[in-house]
């Protein structure tokens, strides 16, 4: 009798996190005196595990912000737009203004495709530019006077919040998470160790039964991961390497009878069974690659147009119960 190994790097965060918490736990309800030495260290582990699970995501006021960048990029877009369509006005005296103001516009081009830190000096900037003496008229003749107040206000709140961010209590140390866990699985190994000492040593009903719940625990673990692992990564690589060796008398034949640099499996097929087809890479000696549909039958490995392939099924609409009958009058 041993303790169950367990690859704790492929738990999650918090499944690793309760992982070592439940073996704390067991721990302390069994009480045995050579084991509880090992626990202060396991409880300072997990503990830091925990406050960095808590940390929060988000900065202070990102909500905020984001909502003050969506408020001036409306305003700066009716600006835009308005400019527009003075363009287009009949009135001469209108498309000159309309003119001189997308010209200052167009000194500062894609802004709102830009950083924060860059939009807001542009926008800064294009506003300074709209209230110059020979400028401004433009604005009044236009009515924009109000848009770039508008954009104005919400640039200038905008940086007050950003500011602020940075003045605000940092978040504390983030100490990789990997470095943290790695602290508490030396924690766990050294009670497992500990474990299986008493088992050899000085084994009795006591140590029997905390290794009984601990192996129990593991178990749990071991079945979530083998699920996982089922419909995961790990499964297509696996189903990959399958079809791989599958094929590979096949890409062989198909490389020697074309003379072909190299045929590989490209990781796609479409059917099951007997009907099944398979994307072949064909890379010639030139080096030109070249995408193919293969179908095995027998020894065969019979190449498949593309017009032969079988088509995606169409859902059928579902009857709406509720819809009238056209049928009737």
């Amino acid at each position: 009798m041993k303790t169950r190994e367990l690859t704790k790097r492929l738990l999650r965060n918090l499944e690793h996190f309760q992982f070592a918490q439940n073996v704390l736990t067991i721990c302390q309800e069994a009480n045995i005196g050579k084991i509880n030495g090992l626990l202060p260290a396991l409880e300072e582990a997990i503990e830091s595990e925990n406050q960095m699970l808590n940390l929060d995501q988000k900065e202070m006021g990102t909500t905020e912000l984001t909502w003050l960048n969506r408020e001036r990029s409306r305003a700066y877009r009716t600006l835009s737009l308005q400019i527009k369509a003075a363009l287009l006005a009949p009135q001469a005296d209108i498309q000159k203004a309309a003119k001189q103001l997308k010209a200052v516009q167009e000194r500062y081009p894609r802004l709102m495709r830009h950083g924060y830190l860059q939009q807001t000096g542009g926008i800064r900037n294009l506003i300074t530019d709209l209230r110059e003496a020979a400028v401004y008229p433009s604005v009044v003749k236009l009515n924009l006077g109000e848009a770039v107040d508008r954009m104005e206000s919400a640039n200038k709140a905008f940086d007050t919040l950003y500011l602020e961010r940075v003045k605000a209590k940092p978040n504390p140390d983030r100490t990789p998470l990997l470095q943290l866990r790695t602290q508490t699985d030396d924690a766990l190994n050294a009670i497992a160790r500990r474990m299986n000492s008493l088992l050899d040593l000085e084994p009795d009903a006591a140590i029997e039964a905390l290794v009984n719940r601990y192996n129990a625990l593991v178990q749990k673990l071991k079945i979530e991961l083998k699920r996982r692992s089922a419909t995961g990564s790990a499964a297509t690589a696996k189903r990959k390497a399958e079809t791989e060796e599958l094929l590979r008398p096949h890409l062989e034949e198909l490389k020697e009878v074309e003379n072909l640099s190299e045929a590989r499996f490209a990781g796609r097929s479409i059917g099951t069974g007997k009907t099944r087809y398979y994307l072949i890479a064909v890379i010639k000696v030139d080096g030109e690659v070249e995408d193919r549909w293969y179908r095995a039958k027998g020894k065969q490995f019979l190449l498949v147009p593309d017009s032969k392939l079988p088509k995606p099924r169409k859902r059928k609409k579902k009857a709406n119960p509720t819809a009238p009958d056209s049928g009737n009058v």
